[in-house]
């Protein structure tokens, strides 16, 4: 609803790019973005938006998509579940740095770019991260523990307990300067319970554990350096709410969980079923779900660590049955071989957790065809200040 000026920067089939120039009429859904980076970071494209737009504007994009490709002209979409923070949420983000100049640069990309836009702090970040930043910051500056070579920094909170982890990547330091870095970075931040540094040739060192412990209603989730976590740890748990409702388990079911990684979803869902089968390729993502079954008590969860495709084929190949199948795929979606393979294990309901519609939408499209029809989908709003959605879509056989 603008009238703007623009610079057209490519011209596609159907579909032209461009760099905005000014603002002519303004939206009323336009806002001042708080952030002194907007614009410039590739972190947050929508914080010109207020966010009830936002929350719409997503939808619409998932719409199109399901409309596009999956050829569904009225899904059943249920009301967003709006984020209660849409800044301060992230538990989990990723510092560019250069450390060659005295005074280091640390930041994120800009758009479509290696170039570093610096920061001093993050407004989509959880405090205790910002407060992190602020002392990783010093530390690299000061003569005695600047690592030159490092290029980038994962900074993790468990916002259930507080604790911290660091994992560095750098070209290569001196085994003395790495140790008084980590020594530094520990006593800076009582909190930082893990610290895991990688150089270029593998090599890979750790201080303190290589994992930390955060809660979900009270539950400890062991999350390993090598593992994956939801970044917004506070929708997460809507996300497991949302996917206990569809799976309406009443104790008889046997479930299969794919991209299961550290639990997340089987370790509450089999309090409601025969058993749950959780496989994922991280190897060290199903050691943390083992771990995680033990420390909740959970006696009918197995976790298997083989390639997701590989896996189902030989379930299929096996004659296995599972009432509920839930699927957690990354951005790019479910591999066509593991789609047939959904399709031919033949469960009565499929329970789709997705991070990309358009992706979505491609599997739904072939999930349709082999006689699975979605009943719903509820958008959950992990990702405030960007245009990433993340959905749970239930589907029925045919």
């Amino acid at each position: 609803g603008e009238t703007v000026t623009v610079r057209v920067t490519a011209v596609k089939s159907g579909y032209a790019e461009a760099q905005l120039e000014a603002v002519l009429t303004p939206s009323p859904d336009r806002v001042t973005p708080p952030c002194p980076v907007a614009g410039r970071c590739g972190g947050c494209q929508w914080q010109q938006l207020a966010y009830p737009a936002q929350l719409r504007a997503k939808v619409d994009i998932l719409r199109e998509n399901l409309r596009r490709m999956a050829k569904l002209d009225e899904p059943n979409i249920l009301p967003s579940i709006a984020a209660p923070s849409p800044f301060d949420y992230r538990t989990r983000i990723q510092l560019k740095i250069d450390g060659e100049p005295h005074d280091p640069l640390m930041g994120f990309y800009a758009p479509k770019s290696n170039r570093i836009v610096p920061i001093d702090g993050c407004l989509v970040a959880a405090p205790p991260l910002n407060r992190a930043v602020a002392a990783l910051r010093t530390l690299l500056a000061a003569p005695s523990t600047r690592m030159a070579s490092l290029t980038e920094v994962h900074l993790q909170l468990a916002q259930g307990t507080g604790e911290l982890q660091f994992r560095y990547f750098t070209e290569g330091e001196p085994k003395k300067r790495v140790e008084t870095f980590l020594a530094g970075a520990a006593k800076a931040l009582p909190e930082l319970v893990s610290q895991v540094y990688y150089d270029r040739s593998g090599h890979r060192r750790v201080l303190g554990r290589d994992w930390i412990t955060d809660r979900i209603n009270d539950r400890p989730f062991r999350i390993s350096d090598r593992s994956f976590a939801q970044v917004n740890w506070e929708q997460n748990l809507a996300l497991i709410e949302t996917v206990k409702t569809f799976a309406a388990l009443s104790g008889r079911e046997s479930l299969l969980e794919l991209y299961c990684g550290i639990g997340n979803f089987g370790l509450f869902l089999a309090e409601k079923a025969s058993g749950v089968m959780g496989i994922d390729e991280n190897e060290i993502a199903i050691k943390d779900a083992i771990h995680n079954a033990q420390q909740h008590g959970v006696t009918n969860c197995r976790f298997v660590a083989k390639p997701v495709e590989e896996a189902v084929a030989g379930l299929v190949k096996g004659k296995r049955h599972f009432d509920c199948i839930i699927v957690d795929p990354p951005r790019e979606g479910i591999a066509r071989a593991v789609v047939q393979s959904l399709i031919d294990l033949k469960p009565s309901r499929l329970i789709y957790i997705s991070c990309a519609p358009a992706t979505l939408a491609r599997d739904l499209k072939h999930l349709i065809a082999g006689g699975y029809r979605p009943e719903r989908i509820q958008p959950i709003d992990l990702f405030p200040q960007t245009f990433h959605l993340e959905t749970v879509t239930e589907l029925t056989a045919g």
